[in-house]
């Protein structure tokens, strides 16, 4: 069984800015639009980008670092990506932006809203300011940059931060412990940005400096070192956005725990293998899952390929394992996903969430548990993370419900699938939104299958 999977979201909104930067076309290869970046595309029209889909193409003609500014700031996006049309927004500092709403309840809570997001990541010169309006220009200068409890900068502001130096052509550098979501990195290194990206350790120091921390005691770490010069141009090129890794996940869970018969196979093509994005697969395969990657091709600057997922061996289970905050920062979309995968596991998982989620994502696990409770899991929720301890047969389970979670919603749907349950997750259409047509393709494994096996 084949399937071809949704855009990568993330990847394809970084993608449709580069297209806006480029001095001329971008070709996207065997295309089609992930959810809501048709709606993205459109406000990057706001700024000059110019797309049209010819078959199985995307053209994009970019405007360079030429590009005008919007009269009104773009907004009602994911955080990430009002974040990347904020810092385009960001390149004249002269440039006046007015956000105003209704001066009722609902309007103040907007603007408060998108004031805090701001302030998050800019420092703004405000020249009004009142609970239903903000006129402002973006300044000059730049906020400290804060690094997590990981020590590395959060990939949203790794993006901005070189977005930021890319359209003003000015000098960037920094240093990381190591990279999540590392995508726009390797985007504008393949489109010809002068982009120094290498790791560093023991091989950068002189053999005295080596000796000295020896003797000091002091522990030569490896980090990751990121250099961005001035650029003048970018040039078009042609370029593919792969298939989402959520999605991924999802099959490859599905196929582990739905009991498909030995001889069946999945074959998902063209997934995003990034390292840095896609760490929920490396996490069920050490958990025990049967998942192969078949091809690998290295191109347009990063790495995906087909992957195929196994049913377990008869007598197999998946096992518990441990889950540090570095692994989890590389699968936090496929959290809910891995609370699932646990739930069928031999002993205890621990999934351990990165200090700066872990306040949103308290009222979230509790939320996720109180649904994986249903089977007679054991879950515990702490302010770290998750502790499960799976069960060898589930075979009870129902009235799900994703809430407004689309992850949690696609989680509990591939639990839902495995029990067989013939009723839908409640709020399944928040899954749907974010993932088209993915919950139809889970049910195909089904089908095909129980065919199988009847036959």
């Amino acid at each position: 069984m084949e399937f071809t999977l949704n855009p990568d979201r993330e990847r394809m909104a970084l993608t449709l800015v580069m297209g806006l930067l480029v001095n001329g076309r971008t070709v996207l290869e065997d295309f089609a639009w992930a959810s809501g970046s048709e709606e993205f595309a459109r406000a990057l029209a706001e700024f000059g980008l110019v797309y049209e889909q010819h078959g199985h193409q995307l053209v994009l003609d970019g405007k360079g670092f030429q590009y005008p500014l919007p009269s009104m700031l773009p907004s009602g996006f994911a955080e990430d990506e009002n974040l990347l049309l904020w810092t385009l927004s960001s390149k004249d500092p002269e440039h006046v932006f007015t956000i105003a709403e209704e001066p009722d309840e609902a309007g103040i809570a907007k603007v408060a809203a998108l004031k805090e997001s701001l302030l998050k990541y800019f420092k703004l010169n405000i020249e009004e300011d009142s609970p239903a309006k903000i006129v402002f220009r973006f300044a000059v200068e730049e906020p400290a940059l804060k690094k997590d409890s990981l020590g590395n900068v959060p990939f949203a502001m790794r993006n901005r931060l070189l977005l930021r130096a890319l359209v003003r052509g000015e000098y960037l550098s920094f240093e990381e412990r190591s990279t999540v979501h590392d995508q726009w990195t390797k985007m504008l290194m393949y489109f010809g940005v002068p982009v120094r990206y290498e790791g560093r350790g023991m091989e950068q120091l002189s053999e005295f400096e080596r000796r000295l921390m020896i003797a000091q005691g002091k522990k030569i770490e490896r980090t990751q070192f990121t250099e961005l010069s001035e650029t003048r141009v970018i040039t078009g090129r042609e370029y593919y956005v792969p298939g989402d890794t959520t999605e991924a996940t999802a099959f490859a869970l599905l196929a582990t725990i739905g009991n498909m018969p030995k001889e069946n196979v999945v074959r998902l093509l063209n997934v995003d293998l990034n390292s840095t994005r896609a760490g929920a697969l490396t996490c069920l395969k050490r958990m025990g899952a049967n998942i192969e990657n078949v091809t690998r091709r290295e191109k347009f600057g990063d790495v995906y390929g087909d992957v195929e997922i196994y049913p377990l061996a008869a007598g197999k289970r998946l096992q518990g394992r441990r889950f540090s905050e570095d692994t989890i920062a590389t699968a936090m979309d496929e959290f809910p996903l891995l609370a699932v995968a646990a739930c069928y596991a031999e002993g205890e998982t621990i999934l351990r969430v990165p200090k700066e989620y872990r306040k949103e994502m308290r009222t979230k696990n509790e939320f996720l548990a109180e649904n994986l409770r249903k089977t007679g899991v054991e879950v515990g929720v702490y302010d770290d993370g998750l502790v499960i301890r799976g069960m060898e047969t589930i075979v009870n389970g129902s009235d799900f419900d994703g809430g407004d979670s689309a992850q949690a919603g696609l989680a509990l749907s591939v639990l839902s699938l495995a029990l067989q349950n013939d009723e839908p997750v409640a709020n399944i259409e928040g899954v749907e939104r974010t993932f088209p047509g993915i919950v139809e393709k889970l049910k195909q494994v089904l089908v095909a299958e129980k065919a199988e096996s009847e036959g």
